[in-house]
């Protein structure tokens, strides 16, 4: 079983970023910056790299910053969260996800959208069965995140959506791909944890622009979308966002609800975590859910410096997730589609 005894934080402080294990080597995280509770710390002394995200065409940093934590989190105001999202643009992540699914984190978000909306390549999701339920989601999340407009708008969790017709003249990610035309998006993605099947049929449509998918090296020996969703996607050209890297909130310690719920993969298997995602061909960029403000401070220093893994270290890692994945089991939900009766 992981071990869930420390928190990201707790780690950065005890072993500054430069110790724990053999792909955490080689001066990779030797640039970390300090932990700190308020805005003293000092800035980023380089800039997060940055990748084209597919046929978008555009540049956003490989860290992604995810608002899924701070958004549910029962100790994050709108406030706080607009202030995670500031200091993120500040040292220089160009990148935000959030969803309506997020409790407060599109309001806290057009907060900071307000006066920075140019500055950021912004996603939010749209959560519906029916184009009835996608409008009324839409209007309010434009609304809440105070644009007109999102650069990328995503059919969310497409493993527990009512695909059946979705694909339809009238279905409501042909709805959804319209919303380019009409203004609302720039990009069009699809997103999900389970049943990768179903994402197969959506990206070979020609329509989706970004696939934002649960990367990490155990659940691939679960849900494996590695070898059965993104050579789809990149046969396609399309942008790659991993998510999940860390194996999503420990649902054990309460979720996001609880701020100290950080990820199922914690301590030094963090950055090997990071860059195994960022080492797949064809990922842009990590989305990483933040609940803090000393948080995202401590944890750009995972993004750095963007290499790559070795041969070794990615086999070592693969044969690590699949001990791993037995004990996880299959926590994002089904693998295959329920039989039908």
């Amino acid at each position: 079983m992981p071990t869930h005894c420390y928190s990201r934080r707790h780690f950065v402080r005890q072993a500054g970023l430069l110790g724990g294990t053999t792909l955490l080597s080689g001066g990779w995280l030797s640039n970390a910056i300090p932990a700190a509770s308020d805005d003293s710390t000092p800035a980023v002394d380089k800039p997060v790299p940055k990748r084209v995200l597919g046929r978008t065409g555009a540049s956003l940093t490989i860290f992604t910053l995810g608002t899924a934590p701070c958004g549910n989190s029962r100790d994050m105001s709108f406030e706080d969260i607009a202030r995670v999202v500031h200091t993120a643009i500040d040292l220089g992540i160009n990148s935000i996800d959030t969803a309506p699914a997020y409790m407060k984190a599109e309001e806290g978000v057009g907060l900071a959208m307000k006066t920075r909306r140019k500055e950021v390549f912004l996603a939010t999701k749209v959560p519906a069965d029916t184009v009835e339920e996608g409008e009324k989601s839409l209007a309010r999340s434009l609304k809440l995140l105070q644009t007109d407009y999102v650069d990328l708008l995503y059919y969310h969790s497409v493993g527990n959506r009512k695909v059946e017709g979705t694909l339809d003249p009238e279905g409501v990610f042909t709805w959804l791909a319209r919303q380019k035309a009409a203004g609302k998006c720039r990009f069009v993605g699809i997103s999900g944890h389970n049943l990768s099947a179903r994402f197969v049929p959506f990206l070979e449509t020609g329509e989706v622009d970004v696939l934002l998918a649960a990367v990490n090296y155990v659940d691939r020996h679960t849900y494996n979308f590695e070898e059965q969703v993104l050579p789809v996607a990149r046969k396609h050209n399309v942008g790659i966002i991993a998510m999940k890297v860390l194996g999503g909130a420990d649902r054990a310690k309460g979720g996001y609800a609880n701020p100290r719920s950080v990820g199922m993969l914690v301590g030094e298997k963090i950055g090997p975590a990071i860059r195994y995602a960022l080492s797949l061909p064809g990922v842009c960029s990590v989305n990483l859910g933040i609940n803090s403000v000393a948080q995202l401070r401590e944890d750009i220093a995972y993004f750095q410096k963007d290499q790559p893994l070795s041969e070794q270290e990615m086999a070592g890692l693969l044969a690590e997730g699949k001990g791993l994945a037995a004990d996880w089991g299959p926590h994002f939900g089904p693998v295959t589609e329920p039989a039908r009766g």
